[in-house]
């Protein structure tokens, strides 16, 4: 019989190092890309507590997604909360600011890179079902409310012209985080995506200027649509 894995003096020590290394390898390499074994020589810890402390693989992807959204959301609607305190409600930027800055704000690594961001975009990328349920259950509330302040503050627009805004709002974050390189290697260095302040101070006169934009006009498109359509019905 299998004896039963005990918790030794510095558990929590050991449990955290299993957390920290599976931060950074499935931030580097995906979900898939990594294996238990990976995980528990990065950590130098036996790779079975990873069983003992997260019921496998899958659980420590949960408690690494979950843990950092908790602050996340917590900061971002404490910022939309503050700037809600006027009669007039938040500005358009504000909302943006409450949004983009804590984001931007998260731990960085050594070489300035946020794991955490790198680890979104990367699970994004691999379309994990997993990952849906991580993002929807971390997410979809605190989302759902500043889609809601976004649309006091654009009511030229419809909830579904916000939502696509709001779409390519999260591109920009992720994008941002993953491909920090590439702007600072064209400018030589002088662009950092790693600055937050530098970067929030770029990205949220931009996105403002994107979600003011005038409705796009799909009365063309969903005309053409219908006819599509109507082909496709003669045609049976």
């Amino acid at each position: 019989m299998r004896k039963a894995i005990a918790p030794c003096a510095d558990a929590e020590s050991s449990r955290e190092k299993l957390f920290i290394s599976a931060e950074r390898l499935f931030a580097d390499h995906g979900f898939d890309g990594v294996s238990v074994r990976d995980i528990a020589n990065a950590a130098c810890v036996n790779s079975a507590l990873v069983g003992y402390y997260f019921g496998g693989k899958l659980g420590l992807l949960a408690e690494v997604y979950t843990r950092h959204c908790t602050p996340l959301n917590h900061e971002r609607l404490r910022l939309l909360k503050e700037f809600s305190r006027g009669n007039d409600g938040p500005t358009l930027e504000q909302v943006l600011e409450a949004f983009i800055n804590p984001s931007l704000e998260v731990t960085v690594d050594q070489s300035g890179r946020s794991n955490f961001i790198r680890l979104r975009t990367i699970l994004s990328a691999e379309n994990s079902a997993l990952l849906e349920q991580l993002i929807s259950e971390s997410f979809d509330q605190s989302s759902g409310m500043f889609v809601e302040a976004l649309c006091g503050c654009l009511p030229h627009l419809t909830r579904d012209d916000v939502l696509w805004r709001f779409h390519f709002l999260l591109g920009a974050i992720y994008y941002t985080g993953a491909g920090w390189h590439r702007i600072r290697d064209l400018s030589e260095g002088r662009c950092d995506p790693t600055e937050a302040a530098a970067t929030a101070a770029e990205m949220i006169p931009f996105l403002a200027a994107g979600f003011r934009a005038p409705r796009v006009q799909r009365i063309a498109m969903e005309e053409a649509a219908g006819s599509r359509r109507g082909g496709i019905d003669r045609a049976r």
